[in-house]
């Protein structure tokens, strides 16, 4: 009895430190392929695609995965993210400009709670956004859409993505070696909580054949 419950708690200390090594090559790789700034939102989606299928449901290896992610989502996200940019561009520029009109004390700076309220709203929309990309076959106009409904229709979800991503973001900020394993564990984390909002919108066929093929793989 002692000895299968040993072999358990070996399984299981295998698997945290598979997945923690998994969590710093994402890291690595997303700090890399993000270098030129406008290929972040492929980055992005190649870790969201890596974490649901080599961390989740244990399928290929990570590097593998990744690099194949990227590749194939590079054109359609580096779209996406530049048509995102757009709209948070102005949203941190307004932020900027209230703030400063808020320390003078007029009352036009009361605006800056509401440009940053918009601001973490589209925060999120870029947590759905890229993940988004990364689980379906769409366009980029579709991605973009589809995302922002998601978004809005599930607004527990996505303050509580927000919440956590400047929550990791503040501990980093005072353990820089942890910044390494951010991309990962935030999409770790994204994937636990969007993976529910997802199946709302998943036929029950969709369903079924992505659990038969994650019990073909298990098995």
């Amino acid at each position: 009895m002692s000895r299968g419950l040993g072999d358990v708690y070996k399984r299981q200390i295998l698997s945290i430190v598979n997945t923690a090594v998994d969590m710093l090559i994402l890291g690595i790789f997303w700090f890399v392929t993000s270098i030129p700034l406008v290929t972040i939102g492929a980055s992005t989606t190649a870790v969201y695609y890596t974490v649901n299928k080599c961390i989740r449901n244990k399928k290929s290896y990570a590097y593998v995965e990744y690099w194949k992610a990227f590749k194939s989502n590079l054109k359609k996200s580096t779209l996406a993210f530049i048509a995102w940019l757009i709209p948070a561009a102005f949203l941190v520029a307004d932020c900027m400009l209230m703030k400063q009109q808020l320390k003078a004390g007029t009352y036009l700076g009361m605006m800056y709670y509401f440009f940053l309220v918009l601001s973490g709203a589209v925060l999120a929309w870029a947590f759905y956004l890229f993940s988004y990309m990364a689980r379906f076959e769409c366009t980029v106009k579709e991605a973009l859409k589809k995302s922002l409904f998601m978004m809005l229709a599930n607004l527990g979800w996505s303050i509580l993505l927000v919440a956590v991503f400047l929550f990791i973001l503040f501990w980093c900020r005072d353990m820089l070696w942890l910044v390494v394993l951010f991309p990962g564990g935030f999409g770790c984390i994204k994937n636990y909580c969007l993976e529910r909002v997802f199946k709302k919108y998943m036929t029950p066929e969709d369903i079924a054949r992505e659990l038969e093929v994650n019990r073909t793989y298990a098995s």
